[in-house]
């Protein structure tokens, strides 16, 4: 279930999955630091060769080499990465949990437990929701979050705050299957 929420909170943000590569000639150290975080390492060439025989720590970016090395061989590590993390997601999830817990009529009060699983299981239109709460902690200056069951639409400047509360006011309030809910910012909100 929070796999599926992470992928929606992605969609939202635009942290869309990017590809690269680094080259890396070896001179007396097997130790090379990927310039990006949050990788997936998808291939690594020794001297245009394909190799396992390597490790990579995501705690320090770093990527060690086990195979026999000579001075002047070419090292190249392909990889995907995003933005965010999956442990910041989960913690942008768990925020919006809360936000849900304090704001929401429902009679759930949801928690992700181990292993990725939201306690009591949450139905496709409160994940939704989740993924949109979380979108709007992580960029609370986007006005507009859209997807296949709900979009969202806030006119002109208003704090993260309000919008999740106004948010959850129309979502507790019952917006059916599919609506569009627009907000303006004026003076007597």
């Amino acid at each position: 279930m929070v796999t599926k929420i992470r992928q929606k909170i992605r969609a939202l943000i635009s942290d869309f999955s990017l590809t690269s590569s680094e080259s890396f000639t070896y001179v007396t150290s097997a130790i090379f630091t990927v310039a990006e975080s949050n990788i997936s390492i998808t291939a690594v060439t020794l001297n245009g060769v394909a190799t396992a025989l390597y490790t990579y720590s995501s705690t320090t970016g770093k990527i060690t080499v086990s195979a026999s090395l000579t001075a002047g061989d070419v090292i190249e590590v392909s990889y995907t990465y995003n933005k965010y993390s999956n442990s910041e997601l989960d913690e942008y999830i768990r925020a919006a949990l809360v936000w849900i817990s304090i704001f929401s009529s429902a009679a759930s009060d949801y928690e992700i437990e181990s292993n990725d699983v939201i306690v009591p299981t949450p139905d496709n239109r409160t994940c939704d929701l989740i993924s949109i709460i979380a979108s709007i902690l992580i960029n609370p200056d986007y006005n507009q979050y859209k997807l296949p069951t709900v979009t969202v639409v806030y006119a002109g400047r208003m704090p993260k705050e309000q919008k999740i509360e106004k948010l959850l006011a129309k979502y507790n309030f019952g917006i059916g299957v599919s609506d569009l809910m627009t907000y303006d910012i004026s003076p007597n909100s």
